[in-house]
């Protein structure tokens, strides 16, 4: 991740390189202030260069920016295009030759990028590029050829759908136990509840930040592991945490609070951690905080209002609610792992390192500000390590339409986040649940 002055210089680079090269050989004298990507497939930029490959007409150019003399080493050159033979998978290649030197140009889906520069058969340059600006699938360029399934189309819709019933259900279910008091509980413990939203809402991105400081990492794992460091409030949590002897009430008040307060938070983060990136995301705020109110706040609210003005029929209702959100989540799991397992089991060792590292810290950080009470360690330690997968999936879903060949590899990078903290978090639970027996 980039500090705001790399992130600005990258952006002031690539509007030099359109400008200079909109629709003819000949530099323009100012850079526009928006950057129009309509026709272009790939925009990225390394220590030296800064490469675009775009369609004019029917065909395919490619224009590289010499960053470093402020020159244009490629006008709008024509390139041959290697498709990937799996697009899921393998990358596309674009190669342009012009004397005796030759320029290779490659994305693969996770959105590595390489320039490689030929002199004959010598390398004179070859430097990967994990800070991708443009990747999307432009007819004729970037697209791959593929017949159009309106069966597995249907299916996608159906499966979308059913997710956001999933997370709609969760968290019905989770809020249909929880009357007034319990809620507004963390508002007369002042200490605990400070210490809980610097855990939740401050220490993780501050960690996600140290985090992207790996290299290595893609820009599908980048924009996958800040997407989860967005999203607090994983509806599992109060499961988790009474299972592990959490205080009920700190569950239902913490909980409550932070997927309300998420309304807010969310758009805030995804604001500030977008100037540390030239992967900004294209949804307002206002956007990203209807999607979380309909998601979490609406189910969650009508629970605690069922709970409080109509306690048997809640009463009634918690056991089949929790079954139903259960098997639900259960069924999506499964689907999800059949579909992404090879990916999550192929991440790389740096992607394993970095969330680990970030799983580790999360949870450490919300145990040792969780007081000196077991029962409120375990529970800030779960909500602070645990963030809520499927409102990163479904604002992934929103955001990014520049960065489309690579949304395969971030939702893939989110599902290997969630089973990592899942798994990173069972000696923690081992340990606490041997602590509240010997209590």
């Amino acid at each position: 991740m980039n500090n705001p002055d790399s992130a600005m210089n990258q952006t002031v680079h690539a509007q030099e390189l359109i400008a200079q090269v909109s629709t003819s050989d000949q530099p323009s004298p100012s850079a526009p202030s928006d950057i129009p990507t309509a026709d272009t497939a790939l925009l990225f930029q390394n220590d030296r260069y800064a490469v675009r490959v775009f369609r004019q007409g029917n065909k395919a150019y490619v224009n590289i920016y010499d960053k470093e003399n402020k020159t244009l080493t490629l006008k709008k050159i024509p390139v041959s295009i290697t498709p990937a033979k799996n697009p899921k998978k393998d990358p596309i290649k674009y190669v342009a030759t012009i004397d005796n030197q030759k320029y290779i140009v490659i994305i693969n889906p996770l959105g590595a990028s390489e320039l490689t520069i030929l002199k004959g058969e010598t390398v004179v340059y070859r430097q990967e590029s994990n800070q991708v600006e443009v990747a999307q699938k432009v007819p004729g360029i970037s697209d791959q050829t593929e017949p159009v399934n309106p069966t597995l189309a249907l299916v996608r819709t159906i499966f979308i759908n059913y997710a956001k019933l999933t997370i709609f259900a969760l968290m019905f279910a989770m809020a249909i136990r929880w009357r007034f008091e319990d809620v507004i509980w963390l508002g007369q413990q002042p200490s605990l509840l400070l210490r809980s939203l610097v855990s939740v809402f401050i220490a993780v991105p501050l960690l996600g930040a140290l985090t992207m400081l790996i290299p290595g990492l893609t820009v599908a794992q980048h924009i996958g592991i800040w997407a989860m460091i967005t999203c607090p409030g994983a509806p599992m949590i109060p499961f988790k945490s009474l299972q592990a002897g959490g205080n009920a009430k700190f569950v239902a008040s913490l909980q409550f609070m932070v997927c309300i307060l998420a309304i807010i938070s969310i758009p805030l983060t995804v604001m500030i951690l977008a100037q540390f990136s030239p992967n900004e995301p294209w949804l307002s705020p206002q956007e990203i905080a209807k999607q979380i109110f309909f998601a979490q706040v609406l189910p969650m609210g009508i629970g605690v209002l069922l709970a409080e003005y109509a306690p048997k029929f809640a009463e009634d209702l918690v056991e089949p609610a929790t079954k139903i959100a259960k098997f639900m989540l259960l069924l999506v799991v499964i689907i999800l792992l059949a579909v992404s397992l090879e990916k999550v089991l192929n991440a790389g060792f740096t992607a394993y390192l970095a969330m680990a590292f970030l799983s580790i810290t999360s949870l450490a950080c919300g145990h040792f500000l969780g007081g000196s009470e077991p029962d409120t360690q375990t529970v800030l330690a779960y909500s602070t390590a645990t963030r809520n997968a499927g409102l990163a999936v479904l604002l992934v879903s929103l955001n990014f339409p520049n960065l489309d060949y690579v949304k395969g590899g971030i939702i893939n990078t989110l599902i290997t986040y969630a089973l990592m903290a899942a798994f990173v978090s069972i000696p923690y639970t081992i340990w606490r649940k041997r602590t509240m027996v010997k209590n």
